[in-house]
This record gives structure tokens, sequence and C-alpha cells, in this order.
């Protein structure tokens, strides 16, 4: 969380340090500071690459410790039905995911975009497809090569790590939405929360369409959906903001007042 938390901050500062043109790089504009201050984050505390290949490696642990005693054709089919529901760790929120995965017919038109039941389920398939794979690419590995296996596998560990954090993500937020009483707040939540797992879903466009997950038709559907959503939020960005607590001082930038 830490790692993917501490990113997403400095992507933000940097986009809207672009965003304000010139005055985003004034001093008194406060977004130099900010990225200065946040950017080393991504460092401290656990650097975020080392951090990524822990949960990977924590995955694999638990892959291995559920298939080792098994036999050849029950290892097959644990791979095959059972890996998600074994080895990745589920949040407290995942009854609230099983109602509404058991509630939701399942759509392929534009508007599931928005079905939070096909959300999860595009979240839940990335991070078993990949974890998967990922098994199947250090199997070879021996005790004479397993550093150089596990080294060359960088770029898929780092992956299994991330997707894991989105869909951890992704289920956290569903939980808190139905724990929310308030009937206003639950409606602005559901619909961050369509920003948050459909820009998520954007930016990893290639893999869906790389795996047959998505029409390219599907993937420009969520492009658009994003830009939606941006549009219908942007009137409550500082409503949403205040909801962090912000001290009112990183809030007093001239370019804000004009």
């Amino acid at each position: 969380m830490k790692a993917v938390a501490t990113w997403h901050a400095t992507s933000t500062i940097q986009a809207a340090r672009e965003a304000c043109g010139g005055a985003g790089y004034l001093a008194e504009n406060i977004l130099p500071q900010l990225k200065a201050d946040t950017d080393v984050f991504t460092t401290f505390e656990g650097d975020n690459t080392v951090l990524l290949q822990l949960v990977a490696k924590g995955l694999l642990t638990s892959y291995k410790q559920e298939v080792q005693d098994l036999s050849p054709l029950e290892t097959a089919r644990f791979v095959a039905e059972q890996v998600v529901d074994t080895v990745i760790e589920r949040t407290s929120a995942r009854k609230v995911i099983e109602r509404i995965m058991d509630a939701s017919p399942r759509r392929d038109d534009e508007d599931s975009l928005f079905d939070r039941a096909w959300q999860i389920a595009a979240f839940e398939d990335r991070e078993e497809h990949v974890l998967d794979s990922l098994v199947k690419r250090l199997r070879n590995a021996g005790r004479d090569n397993s550093f150089e296996v596990f080294n060359s596998a960088q770029d898929h560990v780092l992956r299994a790590g991330r997707v894991h954090v989105d869909r951890i993500v992704l289920e956290a937020f569903v939980g808190a939405i139905d724990r929310c009483t308030d009937p206003d707040t639950k409606a602005l939540l559901e619909r961050v929360c369509d920003l948050y797992a459909l820009s998520n879903i954007e930016a990893d466009r290639a893999w869906f369409l790389e795996h047959g997950r998505f029409t390219a038709q599907r993937a420009k559907a969520v492009v658009a959906a994003v830009n939606e959503l941006c549009g219908e939020l942007r009137p409550r960005a500082r409503e949403l903001a205040d909801a962090f607590g912000i001290p009112e001082q990183f809030l007093a930038a001239p370019i804000i007042a004009d």
C-alpha cells in the first residue's frame, strides 16, 4: 500500500504541476515543494520496488506451500481453478464482494463498465493470470540458477505485486462504501470508486488487449468512461480534498485564489 500510495502522490503532483504551466513551477504555488517533499517517500520507509518484490515473494511462497504436497494432476487442477481462492490474500470486505458478484448478471455491454461486479472480476482475473504465469516462468529454476531465473523475471515479479495491491485497494474501497451510512456521501464514493477502477484498467489497457480480455472497442469505451467521470467529479474536487483534512496552508496558493 505504501509503495502504490507514494507513487500515486508523486505522479499526481507532477501532473498538476505540468497542467499549471509556468505557474506550477513558482514556489508560491507550493507544488514544487510538495514534489520535493513527497518524491523521497518512494524510497524512505522501504524502497517501493523492493516492497513490491516482497509482496510477490509472499504470493509465491503461499503458492508453493499450497501445491508442494499435491500430485501432478492435483497441481494442474489447483493452478486452473484454486489459485485465487486459496493463495491470494482476501480483505475483510470479501463477503461484500461475493454478494455483489452473486447479485450482478454478467454483461458485456458498455454500461457494464460501471458494474462493480465486472470491475472486480477484471481485477481478479488479471491478478490470477499474472501470478499463475509468473509461477510457470519460474518453475524451471534450479539450485544453481535460481537467482538468475528470478532476476530475469523482475518485470513479472513487480507486476504480480502491483496488481495484487490494486485489487486489495478496490476490495477495501468497496467495503468502505458498504459501511457508509450517508446516502449522498455513498453516491459520491461510488463514482470515485468507478474512477479508481476504470482509470486503473485504462492505464493497463495493453495487458487486457494482449490477453484477449478486451476488444479495441471496449478499450476505447474505458477511456471515454474515465473522461466522463473526471468531468462529473471535477466540481466536487475541493469537497473530496477536504475529506483528507489537508492543512489549509497547502490550499492557500495564489493560483487557487485566482
